[in-house]
């Protein structure tokens, strides 16, 4: 009896110690996230989206006509939008010398959208490079006219609904967007070993594009497979397909493509040089300000983005089966890590939001 009554006083003391220690855990995680996380959202509706198309070099102006504007123009993506009294204005930052060519082709175009053409006559800071400048620009004008803005490189191409389901995401919850992408061959393309200009005509699905994406693989995208024993996930991207249909994806850098903009992001990019750190540095602060969000399944949204075969080339690694992490500098807690995104070949149950 006397063993008994010890035992069940071991065990009330070790609950109540414990409890107490639970209770500060969670008091204890509770002022750490409040002091790294914020709530900086401006949940404002949105009446405009500014569609920012940085480009210069007639091969660049030529692509993005060819293959970028017939996907923002795709049934579900810009009209759809506009439908709902959404105004879209598209904003080229080119150099003076491709000034007249870019305003030729959207007059030729005709598609019934704003548009304006910025130079880098305009832009004078030389202790930043030219791309920043122009992105610096297009922060501002969001800001001042409580705007949304879609990133539009002339490289990449959307699905069709793919646009207007993340300006739905977005709007009235002051979010940006992230859409883990693959590069696709634009040698592959080019060649008509898909006539993806023609199907752009009638509406590609995302379940198509993923095809697409998959029959026209860029080398960083070959290599990107976590079962090979020499491959790219180092880079960044980790692929396993898990069955006929699904591809599962870990992107350990997503490019955020759907931006709401508050002045913190302008402040945050006039202390840059570099572009390249929308990827890198700037989804840290988006994370600890509660604004952002990462698509998960292609059937919400799915983009390509068009590389040569002799760019970007990736850099391999033996032993590397089954790694999923980046090489580089992480993301704020390695968040992206833990995200595994699902790209689905099924034609049927696309979300339309």
């Amino acid at each position: 009896m006397r063993i008994f009554m010890i035992t069940r006083i071991i065990d009330s003391l070790c609950y109540r110690k414990r409890k107490y220690y639970s209770k500060f855990s969670e008091s204890y995680w509770k002022v750490i996230n409040k002091f790294l996380v914020s709530d900086k959202r401006n949940t404002d509706r949105k009446k405009i989206l500014f569609v920012f198309v940085p480009m210069w070099g007639s091969q660049y102006v030529d692509l993005f006509f060819e293959y970028t504007m017939p996907s923002l123009m795709q049934s579900k993506n810009f009209p759809d939008i506009s439908s709902n009294n959404k105004r879209i204005i598209i904003c080229f930052y080119t150099k003076s010398i491709d000034a007249e060519l870019i305003k030729r082709k959207m007059n030729n175009y005709n598609c019934g959208y704003e548009y304006k053409i910025y130079n880098d006559y305009y832009f004078k800071d030389l202790g930043r490079g030219l791309m920043l400048n122009f992105f610096i620009h297009m922060l501002e004008k969001c800001v001042s006219n409580n705007a949304l803005m879609l990133l539009a490189l002339p490289d990449f191409i959307y699905s069709n609904g793919s646009i207007s389901n993340l300006f739905k995401l977005s709007d009235g919850k002051g979010v940006s967007v992230a859409v883990p992408h693959p590069r696709v061959s634009y040698e592959c393309i080019e060649e008509g070993k898909i006539n993806i200009k023609n199907l752009l005509k009638s509406g590609i699905s995302s379940s198509m594009l993923v095809k697409m994406a998959g029959q026209c693989k860029h080398s960083s995208f070959s290599f990107s497979d976590e079962l090979m024993d020499k491959n790219s996930t180092s880079d960044g991207i980790s692929t396993r397909k898990l069955n006929y249909n699904c591809l599962a994806v870990t992107h350990n850098l997503p490019n955020v493509c759907l931006l709401s903009p508050i002045k913190d992001d302008v402040s945050f990019f006039k202390r840059r040089i570099s572009f390249n750190d929308i990827d890198h540095l700037w989804p840290n602060m988006l994370l600890r300000q509660s604004r952002l969000k990462v698509v998960g399944s292609s059937n919400i949204a799915f983009m390509i983005e068009l590389t040569y075969d002799n760019d970007k080339i990736p850099k391999l690694r033996s032993d590397n089966k089954f790694n999923d992490q980046y090489d580089g500098v992480r993301p704020f807690c390695n968040y992206a890590n833990t995200i595994v995104s699902s790209w689905d070949l099924c034609e049927k149950g696309e979300v339309n939001l």
